[in-house]
């Protein structure tokens, strides 16, 4: 593909990174002479110094004959002028990133065709909902949806007191349509066999049919959903995370420095206690009584900020905490430092985007434990090998899974005897080394 990226921040330097590793032809546009500079010292692009709404640098830039245009900026208006301006001068498609609320679904932080542009995405926005999945789950760490949100995919830790530790997978009972898809153990992920059995701080991923999901989770932990929420931070983040979960029936206090801004919050969610006052203060936190609370969620736009109320609310007795971080590198960081669920805006607006860059197969690839593995949406088209051949026979890598086949009438967490048809969308989970084959598989046959 020919992508044209404009913006190296933070989310444009992932999206390049990505789309260099994977040879697509890429250009590069900003206004800073170092940044890309930075850039062509590190990856094999052309690159423009610019003003990437300009007319004329577009033109240079060839996105008349782009298979898609990336618009990154940290300005909203600047990214949707040069989205589509692009497509006016010929762009397949154009993606424009904002972070504001205005220029986006609130529901769902993805909306297409707005003004002319086919994909506004606000990551903001993408992290409430993940928030809010999390928030109604029992006990994950992390909620992905698959196959148009027919199939979950969720993250859980397993404590000492699991009950279903030691155990070959094979003799666990799970619930109907969900299996055991993925185990981390010592930061290293491994797609499992029936014979391997779970240990004590182990992360597994779950995988299966949305409606059974819940009952899988309660095998594995004793933790419920969320009935109440502390969150600090009325910013776009705090704001629609609090109103999605007063939505789904939860108790919502909201902390917010500013007092104008606290107030407009107040007006706006009537059915949040919104509190005038830092999250990072212990003895706020406290008379606020946090510690009764079964989630607290830090959103505000400094990440030292969210760190400290994180590790202030853990002393105060928070159950679950999560912590938005907007440097993608202090992820890490903050997991070792005790914070339970780490979350990143420019990461959730990258891993979005590059769904755009993938063969016309790939409907969506979902990376996971940090590239170890990728969840992959394929269609399967007429001329794969993958088709009218039980599972069994299909040789399929070691290191892989087909953890789902979807269609029209059904979904279908398969077994052996199975067999993939024309135009099934099938689930697969793949460590990086299997995932090459798993393409070919799902590649037209070559007369």
């Amino acid at each position: 593909m020919y992508v044209v990226v404009v913006g190296i921040g933070q989310v444009g330097r992932h999206i390049v990174r990505t789309l260099a590793w994977q040879r697509h032809d890429v250009v590069v546009i900003d206004e800073d002479r170092q940044v890309i500079q930075e850039i062509e010292e590190h990856h094999d692009v052309m690159s423009l110094v610019g003003y990437g709404a300009n007319e004329n640098i577009l033109r240079e830039a060839g996105v008349a004959k782009a298979d898609l245009v990336v618009a990154v900026t940290d300005n909203d208006e600047i990214n949707l002028i040069t989205a589509l301006a692009a497509k006016q001068l010929g762009a397949k498609k154009v993606v424009a990133r904002v972070q504001g609320a205005a220029w986006s679904d609130r529901r769902e932080g993805v909306s297409y065709g707005l003004l002319g542009v086919d994909v506004v995405v606000n990551p903001r926005l993408l992290l409430s909902q993940e928030m809010a999945k999390v928030a109604r789950s029992h006990g994950a760490l992390e909620v992905i949806d698959l196959a148009n949100d027919r199939v979950e995919l969720v993250q859980m830790e397993l404590g000492t007191d699991c009950r279903l530790l030691k155990k070959p997978l094979s003799r666990l009972e799970l619930p109907k349509d969900t299996l055991v898809a993925a185990i981390v153990r010592d930061g290293e992920l491994s797609v499992p066999g029936g014979a391997d059995v779970l240990r004590a701080n182990d992360r597994i991923y779950l995988l299966g049919r949305r409606e059974n999901i819940e009952r899988a989770e309660d095998l594995f932990t004793g933790t419920r959903e969320a009935r109440s929420a502390a969150v600090i931070g009325g910013g776009v983040i705090g704001t629609t995370l609090a109103r999605q979960l007063c939505h789904d029936g939860t108790r919502v206090m909201l902390f917010e420095r500013d007092a104008e801004r606290a107030r407009s919050v107040a007006e706006e969610l009537p059915k949040v206690t919104v509190i005038q006052g830092d999250g990072t203060n212990l003895v706020s936190l406290r008379e606020e009584n946090v510690g009764a609370y079964d989630l607290f969620v830090a959103t505000t736009d400094d990440d030292e900020t969210n760190l400290m109320s994180c590790l202030l609310a853990k002393r105060a007795g928070a159950k679950r905490t999560i912590s938005v971080v907007h440097r993608p590198d202090y992820l890490e960081i903050y997991k070792q430092l005790g914070i339970d669920i780490v979350l990143s805006p420019r990461i959730a607006a990258s891993d979005h985007i590059l769904r755009y860059t993938r063969a016309t197969e790939i409907k969506s690839l979902t990376e996971l434990e940090g590239g170890q593995a990728h969840v992959l949406e394929i269609v399967a088209t007429a001329g794969s090998r993958a088709l009218g051949v039980p599972l069994r026979r299909l040789g399929i890598p070691r290191g892989a899974l087909i953890a789902a086949i979807v269609n029209d009438k059904e979904l279908t967490i398969p077994r052996g005897d199975n067999i993939i048809e024309e135009g099934d969308t099938v689930i697969v989970l793949a460590t990086e080394r299997a995932r090459p084959a798993i393409q070919r598989l799902f590649q037209r046959r070559v007369l």
